[in-house]
């Protein structure tokens, strides 16, 4: 019923909107069961069918997207939509109300990395209970001699903006609760354009990035609570954050070079020794803070319909 619904869904009159939600209010009774006289707005809500004209928008605006995102190889890159006013076509309709956001808009690639790319190793445990015992407490007395840099980072999202936050600590001199080297904060933007996932994958491209060319022979331990975020660095896919993966892979190569070795690790939110992420919360929550802007605002979060 919606099949290329962008082409004929603006000469779609008041007749042919009727026979359409007629059409869908037998789907809709046919997946429900419902009675013949319920209304049409409560058959469409039970069967979790959306509205013919909202599906319709979300249709042409997706096409929008996908046409403004493309590949610069891509055939049809070179094509944009004319602004003209005589006739005003769904899509002309489209372009005039994303004017100014096309620039920033995120191109996501058909993969993040090449297949051949060895992905990083990514420590987490699907069992919550198990993982609050993970061995990933402030207390590294006993293994101060393999975990030389612990890293926490968070992301916060409130007062209509997202922030990130990190704690960098060097845990080679036995373990010292302030031997804390760096911190950082940063806000992304609003939070109509960014997420949680978004700025957890920032910051942990942000430290990477920030780290120096001289670390030899080093354990580097990357923690986070956002498992969503580890999940794509593991095993990258067609999905939004492709640019920060690839900062992310880049940078861990770069310290790779000097013999060091980068881990990522889930820490669950019920293991409260894990102090350190608590303090890159406290970073995090100063980038959202009332009358924070972003520095350089990344690519707008790419929100499926």
């Amino acid at each position: 019923m919606d099949y290329a619904s962008n082409v004929w869904s603006h000469r779609c009159g008041w007749r042919e909107t009727r026979w359409l939600n007629e059409a869908q209010k037998l789907g809709a009774q046919a997946i429900t069961g419902a009675f013949k006289t319920v209304s049409m707005a409560v058959a469409e809500a039970e069967a979790g069918i959306l509205p013919i004209g909202e599906r319709h928008a979300q249709a042409g605006t997706r096409l929008y997207v996908n046409m403004q995102t493309l590949p610069k190889a891509h055939p049809l890159a070179t094509l944009r939509v004319r602004e003209t006013r005589r006739y005003m076509s769904p899509l002309t309709k489209l372009a005039l109300a994303h004017d100014g956001a096309i620039e920033r808009m995120e191109t996501i690639e058909p993969y993040a990395l090449p297949p051949w790319h060895r992905h990083m190793v990514v420590e987490y445990d699907s069992d919550k209970e198990a993982a609050a015992y993970v061995d990933t407490g402030d207390d590294v007395t006993e293994t101060s001699n393999l975990r030389q840099v612990l890293i926490a980072t968070s992301a916060s999202a409130r007062n209509g903006l997202v922030g990130m936050g990190g704690i960098v600590r060097n845990t080679a001199s036995g373990g010292a609760n302030d031997n804390i080297v760096a911190k950082y904060s940063a806000t992304l933007g609003p939070r109509d354009e960014q997420n949680a996932y978004m700025a957890e994958l920032e910051a942990i491209a942000m430290v990477l990035r920030c780290m120096p060319d001289g670390l030899q022979h080093q354990d580097i331990i990357v923690a986070t609570r956002n498992q969503s975020a580890l999940q794509a660095i593991a095993k990258p896919r067609q999905q939004s954050g492709q640019g920060a993966i690839r900062e992310i892979y880049k940078h861990a190569r770069r310290q790779e070079k000097g013999s060091n070795t980068i881990k990522m690790r889930w820490v669950s939110s019920t293991n409260e020794s894990f102090t350190l992420e608590v303090k890159a919360k406290t970073e995090a929550r100063k980038a959202t803070e009332s009358g924070c802007k972003a520095t350089k605002p990344p690519h707008q979060v790419d929100r499926p319909y």
